[in-house]
């Protein structure tokens, strides 16, 4: 059996895919964000909750202006047209139904290669508490745009 393999360019490619992908959530454009998403796509939420693409494509439409994410401490491995990306993000979010899904996440997602594109086929996201000064980077962040508006 054949390894996966550690490729750190690789994680490069697929954490541009994925801001590509959560820049489509902030921006409204759903238009584009299917092309990200496997169409047997499954999601499941730092919450608990489980989309299909349908389900998460509704989710993601109903976010109201203001959203925004940070991806870093990503890490990609192989195997042929098969990737795993893991790391970390936060996302301030919330649905036009007041649901307020702010978190900081921690993930693992499994994208396919097709037709020369990389597309996600699973996303699972965990809470989790980051280091001192990663929050507080990110919650001045946060301050900052508030404060735009």
């Amino acid at each position: 059996m054949t390894a996966w393999t550690w490729d750190p360019e690789l994680a490069g490619t697929l954490a541009a895919r994925f801001q590509g992908w959560t820049d489509c959530n902030c921006e409204g454009d759903m238009a584009t964000l299917p092309s990200y998403l496997h169409s047997d796509f499954l999601y499941v939420s730092v919450f608990g909750t489980r989309y299909d693409k349908t389900g998460y494509l509704e989710l993601a439409g109903s976010l109201v202006d203001g959203a925004f994410y940070e991806i870093h401490r990503t890490s990609a491995r192989r195997l042929g047209d098969i990737a795993e990306l893991d790391g970390e993000y936060f996302t301030h979010s919330v649905t036009a139904d007041g649901h307020d899904l702010t978190a900081h996440t921690r993930f693992t997602a499994t994208w396919v290669l097709e037709e020369g594109e990389w597309v996600c086929l699973t996303h699972h996201g965990t809470l989790y508490e980051p280091d001192p000064a990663t929050a507080a980077r990110l919650e001045a962040r946060l301050r900052a745009l508030q404060e735009r508006r």
